[in-house]
């Protein structure tokens, strides 16, 4: 099983610069959405379902009602049987999920990191109906599910959709504001540093980096403690890749 999950995690940097037009794609798309007139009028957009959920985006979010306001703003949101989580994930409460994961099995969240490892880079989303969606590799999840089957009191597969939301809007916030202003899109900034700073925690509890240089991360990236690409190999073995193409990688997302 380890060659095969190997052979399915593996990091491909050509891979990774084709993956370029789909996170372009997915942010616009995001903001074609339609927006209510208000948050307490929110229209909800429904982009991934299963397990008799749905995962989605409401318009307007909240940070379009700050004084100086982010109009590209969603809220992510997990609804079941037409009510929704009551309680939207902070990066505390996901740290928190992590946390519980690590003590329960260090190889099943030593798969979770390499899958968002792959989701910060958009290697495992595909166009389907002219939409992007997140489809992570089934027999991955299955071996993660082996040991832990839900997190945030949802099933695996849509706390994974529901943290998709999450990167999507942060690229949406980051990266439209960037280009309304004449700016190219950033490669870190959104979706990339958002998911590799819960990559870096992983690896801190995996016991493979430390636990200063994570938390000085947030001083230096201003909020986030993304994880250095050269860092992935020593870390998440399965990601298999060599100082070479740590290198090409370490130019695509910065």
């Amino acid at each position: 099983m380890s060659k095969k999950l190997t052979k399915l995690l593996q990091l491909d940097p050509e891979e990774i610069g084709s993956a370029k037009a789909l996170r372009a794609k997915s942010i616009e798309d995001s903001v074609s959405l339609p927006s209510g007139p208000s948050r307490n009028e929110m229209l909800y957009h429904v982009l991934w379902s299963g397990d008799g959920y749905e995962v989605g985006a409401g318009k307007p979010g909240k940070e379009t009602e700050r004084k100086n306001p982010n109009p590209f703003d969603m809220w992510p949101f997990i609804r079941k049987g037409g009510a929704f989580e009551e309680k939207s994930a902070s990066f505390g409460d996901i740290f928190h999920e992590l946390e519980h994961m690590s003590n329960k099995s260090k190889y099943s969240l030593e798969l979770l990191g390499c899958l968002l490892a792959r989701s910060a880079l958009m290697l495992d989303h595909k166009i389907k109906n002219d939409r992007v969606i997140y489809v992570p590799n089934e027999t991955v999840l299955g071996e993660i599910k082996k040991d832990i089957p839900s997190m945030f009191s949802v099933p695996l597969e849509v706390f994974l959709q529901y943290l998709e939301m999450i990167a999507l809007n942060e690229d949406v916030k980051y990266q439209k504001n960037l280009n309304m202003k004449g700016k190219p899109y950033s490669k870190s900034a959104g979706r990339p540093n958002n998911l590799l700073t819960c990559v870096h925690l992983i690896a801190v509890l995996l016991g493979k980096a430390s636990i200063v240089d994570f938390a000085y991360g947030f001083a230096q990236q201003r909020g986030v403690s993304a994880i250095k690409v050269s860092q992935l190999s020593s870390c998440f073995p399965f990601l298999e890749i060599d100082k070479t193409e740590a290198k090409v990688i370490s130019k695509e997302i910065k």
